[in-house]
């Protein structure tokens, strides 16, 4: 009985320092999803001459919003129950100045469609989209 009470008077203070980060990991997961959808509505809006303008604007409104909301959503410690992978954490530069170019992107799609310039807003799109796929191929655990 004594080795039970040591033992949790040893593990409850661990419970209590331990920090659930499950709003975290469903934050970022669901922005994930939320920009590959509206990248892809994006991509469909952009029509040259054609274009819904007032759509797009709002489109990549949200875009924007859902990438500057990932720089918070990967404290340290959030690595466990995530589809990331470790170097997230481990090794951030990389991770941090990728989340960077691809914000950049969303930025240009967002500024080019409240100028209604179809070919600025193309690009800025295809840098993010060329982002999200490099991040993944390096970031993202595949089991």
């Amino acid at each position: 009985m004594k080795q039970l009470i040591i033992s949790l008077i040893c593990f409850v203070p661990l419970l209590v320092n331990a920090q659930d980060y499950s709003h975290q990991i469903e934050a970022r997961q669901q922005a994930f999803a939320d920009i590959g959808s509206l990248s892809d509505k994006a991509d469909q809006l952009i029509e040259g001459a054609n274009t819904d303008w007032a759509a797009l604007e709002s489109t990549s409104a949200e875009l924007k919003e859902h990438s500057q909301s990932l720089f918070a959503l990967f404290p340290s410690g959030s690595q466990v129950g995530s589809k990331a992978q470790e170097s997230v954490w481990s090794k951030p530069e990389k991770f941090n100045q990728l989340l960077s170019e691809m914000d950049e992107g969303f930025q240009a799609l967002y500024q080019s469609a409240k100028q209604q310039n179809a070919n600025g807003a193309e690009n800025g799109l295809e840098a993010a989209q060329s982002t999200c796929r490099g991040c993944h191929r390096t970031y993202r655990a595949r089991w």
